[in-house]
């Protein structure tokens, strides 16, 4: 198990990048602009909150660009790009961070007023936790590709979802579980093929208005996340570039590295003929 601590120092690399930020109006993502323009960044911000998106534009001033976003449209997030790109002209760091929480019920049974059929489950929170995060990724790949000599770092926000059940978000906990997924299929190919590292952090409990208030009341003095220590956690890779391929599991603003732990007792769970056996197929198959 890893373990991570930043100092406050680490963030002066910041200073001079461009960083692009979806879903920066509220919660981590503010956070997280605020920190990253603290020290030094260019900021691209995009997020669905128009009002509270132009505040915090207003608010820092220089160095910063707010388009109204729709993660889950790719001409939105195509123009939040262009527009980055053209003030800027040059794009560093790519954090994945917008997403919404459960929206509808999927197990719930409603039938259309007029067929009396059943209706299919709302996709909302599939459409914006995970094919924005798609979205994003392709684009940000693109636009790094236009720059040379230098490292690129992608940071998508996924959840303890991705590895706790957490009834009844159904949708959100399968579209947090596909943002590690997604994490995982590009680490051996992004930084070989693209000079780019991608990693994913996976934040328990925070005290943001995503939060249900019921999961709040309960939770007693189990460790809990302010959004501060999460942007902390999220803005990590970008200021240590070689880290690449982590799940950084943040609980009360610890932040640990779940991936070299799941690694190296592959044999305990998975056990020790198939542990070998699974390395070998990789290192078939993987280009």
């Amino acid at each position: 198990m890893t373990t991570y601590s930043v100092d406050d120092a680490e963030f002066a690399a910041l200073k001079g990048k461009t960083v692009l930020l979806t879903g920066c109006s509220t919660g981590i993502g503010r956070a997280t602009a605020y920190l990253a323009h603290k020290h030094g960044a260019n900021l691209i911000l995009g997020d669905w909150a128009e009002k509270e998106g132009q505040s915090l534009e207003s608010e820092l001033k220089e160095r910063v660009l707010f388009r109204k976003t729709d993660v889950s449209s790719w001409s939105d997030l195509l123009a939040l790009f262009e527009a980055g790109w053209e003030r800027f002209g040059a794009l560093d760091v790519v954090l994945a961070n917008a997403g919404i929480n459960e929206v509808g019920n999927m197990l719930e049974g409603k039938y259309n007023a007029e067929t009396g059929k059943l209706e299919a489950p709302v996709l909302q929170t599939l459409n914006v936790n995970l094919v924005g995060v798609l979205y994003t990724t392709k684009l940000a790949v693109h636009y790094f590709a236009k720059q040379t000599g230098k490292k690129f770092q992608i940071v998508l926000t996924g959840s303890a979802a991705c590895f706790l059940d957490t009834p009844p978000l159904w949708t959100y906990e399968a579209s947090k579980a596909g943002v590690m997924g997604l994490m995982r299929s590009l680490r051996t190919q992004l930084p070989k093929n693209n000079n780019v590292t991608i990693n994913m952090v996976a934040p328990w409990l925070t005290k943001t208005g995503m939060l249900k208030e019921e999961f709040l009341s309960v939770w007693g003095d189990l460790p809990a996340n302010e959004p501060i220590g999460v942007a902390r956690a999220l803005l990590l890779p970008t200021v240590r570039p070689d880290m690449n391929g982590t799940s950084l599991f943040i609980a009360g603003h610890e932040i640990i590295d779940f991936e070299e732990g799941l690694e190296k007792t592959k044999a305990q769970w998975m056990g020790e003929q198939l542990s070998r056996d699974v390395d070998e197929g990789q290192r078939r198959i993987l280009p």
